[in-house]
């Protein structure tokens, strides 16, 4: 077979593909648009966790869109590990300018953890008192409505956790926009449709709703205290226990505004070379969902550039149409041409990253081990546990 076929063959093999998941996801999105839920009942009461660390992208406007929901009976457990971190004044900033609120900071975090973010967890969760706990990175911005909409799929008793897909939006820089699109792309677009296609489960650590039972029957954060992939895990495990994980038609919302070319490498490279260590046989089936990488080599054959700039546009065309609908807003019209850099970017990566043996993490280096398991490099001292403050 010769070389152009070899080509042609999964490039237009991962475009089919990317239709298929078009037409899963996109009739899915138009009538959760025109669903009307019925007006909630009484809902169960929420804790949410919230870890942090340092001042990142619309700190403020996250941190306010909690303290602003209307739910009740509602809790906010912040956390952060060090003492001087500046994430602490802006919380105690935010509770004390704002209507009261039932609220917990916690300082210091405990030892146990490879994880930095799980050993936060763990010095938050014992201090979460209602049934539903929401785990939530810091990045995150919560609508008003959103627990109306999540806690009713916890009446039935077997659900142990609801996840929420999740998207990206805010960006001010190429770096932001890559990513911004690829999270849309991965956590929301591709979650869904692999659900809907073969049923798997793709928990994403920004929207997890899980049930105090089931965190008390998994002995809280004890199985995913040395995981990269925490969130994954996590839902491998309620799965395993017995419980039921539920997706959201909800998404959720991550504000990244002006990310570096660092950023965004690091991150994806780190990713990558976990997914790899999770599902080895899995992690090649990632490059039949970018069909503009394997179709920018046939360029240089004679006769193929209609062939690549059809499968360009219709697989942009989907994946902007798709972003469109599932971030709420238009891309910027000069970011369109960033989402074909963004699908070179990750194919890179996926390249790259079995050749990393480590990577940072909250400023800390880990050696990337099977399994998505993570070591800290020798060196680095975590903080030591801490106090709990409290607000009304």
């Amino acid at each position: 077979m010769s070389a152009v076929r070899l080509l042609a063959i999964p490039c237009l093999a991962s475009l089919a593909l990317y239709v298929l998941a078009w037409c899963l996801v996109v009739p899915r999105l138009l009538a959760r648009r025109r669903a009307a839920g019925p007006p909630p009942g009484d809902l169960p009461g929420l804790s949410i966790l919230k870890p942090l660390c340092g001042l990142d992208e619309g700190r403020e406007a996250n941190l306010a869109s909690f303290l602003d929901l209307d739910h009740e009976p509602l809790q906010i457990v912040f956390g952060v590990a060090d003492p001087f971190d500046p994430a602490l004044a802006l919380v105690r900033k935010l509770v004390r300018t704002r209507p009261p609120r039932d609220v917990a900071i916690v300082v210091g975090r405990t030892s146990a953890a490879a994880s930095p973010k799980v050993a936060l967890l763990e010095a938050l969760l014992p201090h979460a008192r209602h049934p539903i706990v929401l785990l939530s990175d810091s990045n995150v911005r919560l609508a008003g409505h959103e627990p109306a909409a999540i806690l009713p799929l916890f009446a039935d008793p077997d659900v142990g956790m609801v996840y929420q897909p999740v998207v990206a939006r805010g960006e001010r820089t190429v770096a932001a926009a890559i990513e911004n699109l690829h999270y849309t792309e991965y956590a929301a677009f591709l979650t869904i449709a692999i659900n809907a296609l073969v049923g798997q489960h793709t928990v994403n650590a920004k929207g997890m709703w899980l049930r105090q039972a089931t965190l008390d029957a998994l002995d809280g954060f004890a199985t995913v205290r040395d995981s990269g992939a925490d969130d994954y895990e996590l839902g491998r495990q309620v799965q395993a226990a017995g419980w039921g994980l539920v997706p959201a038609a909800l998404p959720v919302t991550v504000v990244q505004r002006d990310w570096s070319w660092r950023s965004l490498l690091a991150r994806n490279l780190r990713h990558a070379g976990l997914r790899l260590r999770i599902c080895p046989l899995a992690y090649p089936c990632e490059l039949l969902v970018n069909p503009v990488a394997w179709a920018l080599p046939l360029l240089a054959f004679p006769g193929w550039a209609p062939l690549v700039v059809a499968v360009v546009v219709l697989k942009l065309a989907l994946e902007l149409s798709a972003a469109r609908l599932l971030r709420g807003t238009r891309l910027p019209p000069r970011f369109v041409p960033v989402a074909l850099l963004k699908d070179l970017v990750i194919f890179a990566c996926w390249f790259v990253a079995p050749f990393q043996r480590t990577a940072c993490w909250r400023d800390r280096t880990y050696r990337l081990l099977a399994g998505g398991r993570i070591e800290p490099v020798p060196g680095a001292a975590a903080a030591p546990a801490g106090a709990l403050e409290t607000a009304a």
